[in-house]
This record gives C-alpha cells, sequence and structure tokens, in this order.
C-alpha cells in the first residue's frame, strides 16, 4: 500500500467509490457519512477502539483497535 500513500493517499479501500485517503480519520469520515445510504462504517467506542456499524440485525458486533484499521486499510497516519 506504500505506493497508493506516494501518489496521493491510499486506494482500492472499500467502499471508497474511486476516491484516496491521505489518513485513517479521513477515510473513516467518509465511511460514516456512506453509513447514511446503508453502507457499513467503523464508530468510535472507546479511546483507540472502533466498532463495525452495519443496518443486518443480529450481527455479531465486530471491533478492532485504531492500529488493527490502519494495518487493515494499510495508512501509516
Amino acid at each position: 500500500m506504500e505506493e497508493s500513500q506516494q501518489a496521493g493517499g491510499v486506494a482500492n479501500l472499500p467502499y471508497a467509490r474511486g476516491r484516496r485517503f491521505d489518513g485513517l480519520d479521513e477515510y473513516l469520515a467518509h465511511l460514516e457519512q456512506q453509513g447514511a445510504i446503508d453502507l457499513p462504517w467503523w464508530r468510535q467506542v472507546a479511546p483507540g477502539v472502533y466498532e463495525r456499524m452495519t443496518s443486518m440485525p443480529g450481527r455479531a458486533p465486530e471491533r478492532a483497535t485504531r492500529a488493527e484499521l490502519m494495518r487493515r486499510f494499510g495508512f501509516t497516519r
């Protein structure tokens, strides 16, 4: 993912809709906005801990730390 960061942010992320993002916070804000149209997004539930929000009832909660999300999505900041 380092190449895509050098070219103006991280690309090819889930639900990014062709956009590139310079940092995790920018990407998470985009996902939250997309959640308004029924796409999953990540909500901070404790300092440095996020939970995946979906409209699927009965789905087991998925949580990740900020560091885990950064690794998962290829961000360095």
